[in-house]
């Protein structure tokens, strides 16, 4: 069963010119002074974060303004929806790490040399912290209310869950453009095409935890931030890893397995098995 667009009259178009428009427009002074060789009297980083939460903001005014307090309640009420089976915050936290150590012990097999993992012991505070403000201020807090819980209900309205997925997968591949000309943002030193191919599957799988999770912004928002936090320490940029053979490989990994969750579910009446 399709979930219900509950947003009512609030246009997709609305939401996505507003959250492109403000985002890229608070970008603009970092692509500004890159092309002229500019140093900004503000950190870099402040208005990467201030873009990044252009989802989120531009998600919560338009269900205020248009569906009104209660819906308001509503879309915040699922960042605290947490008693789901323990299963799901396993897949949220553990799943990426895995998948960028297979990735890895794949690129050393055929190989390529092996990280410097044997500090990582002793960095497992600084992991948490950082996975903490990752959580925060790294992208999950500011984008998911906005991707999963606006763009999603209102995609999965008029498309099957899948194809919701898909299409909000390319939405959300190319509102973080201007940040691969921004030198100081994560995604700066990657491939834009690799960016691009691991997105789209993950955007499916996220969905799939989503809606598997009693459609819970929680879990969504702590596998946004174990994907952005476990590519870190383990090393998977080609910038870090010196090859871009890791990257190449969670690309593939992660659509084998969203393959493999799709057809496991084809024939089955589930939120990502179709109409």
């Amino acid at each position: 069963m399709r979930p219900t667009n509950v947003r009512g009259s609030i246009s997709l178009t609305t939401y996505l010119l507003l959250t492109f428009g403000s985002a890229w427009l608070i970008w603009s002074p970092l692509l500004v002074a890159e092309y002229l060789h500019l140093t900004l009297p503000v950190p870099s980083i402040v208005f990467i974060t201030l873009g990044t939460f252009a989802p989120t903001i531009t998600a919560l005014f338009l269900t205020w303004r248009y569906a009104g307090g209660i819906e308001l309640r509503r879309l915040l009420g699922r960042a605290l929806i947490w008693r789901v089976s323990p299963i799901w915050y396993v897949i949220a936290i553990a799943g990426p790490a895995l998948i960028m150590l297979l990735a890895m012990g794949i690129h050393i097999l055929l190989g390529g040399t092996a990280p410097d993992y044997v500090p990582f012991g002793v960095r497992w505070l600084i992991v948490a912290v950082n996975f903490v403000l990752v959580l925060l201020i790294g992208g999950p807090l500011g984008e998911e209310f906005g991707w999963r819980g606006f763009a999603l209900p209102s995609l999965e309205a008029r498309f099957s869950p899948l194809w919701a997925s898909l299409i909000l997968g390319i939405i959300w591949t190319v509102w973080h453009l201007p940040l691969f000309f921004i030198s100081d943002s994560a995604q700066h030193s990657l491939p834009f095409g690799m960016y691009a191919l691991l997105t789209i599957p993950l955007t499916v799988l996220i969905t799939w935890v989503y809606h598997g999770s009693g459609d819970s912004l929680l879990l969504v928002m702590l596998l946004h931030a174990a994907v952005n936090t476990w590519s870190g320490p383990l090393m998977i940029s080609p910038e870090a890893a010196g090859s871009i053979r890791p990257l190449v490989l969670v690309v593939i990994l992660t659509w084998t397995v969203t393959l493999l969750i799709m057809a496991g579910r084809r024939g089955v009446r589930t939120p990502m098995a179709g109409d």
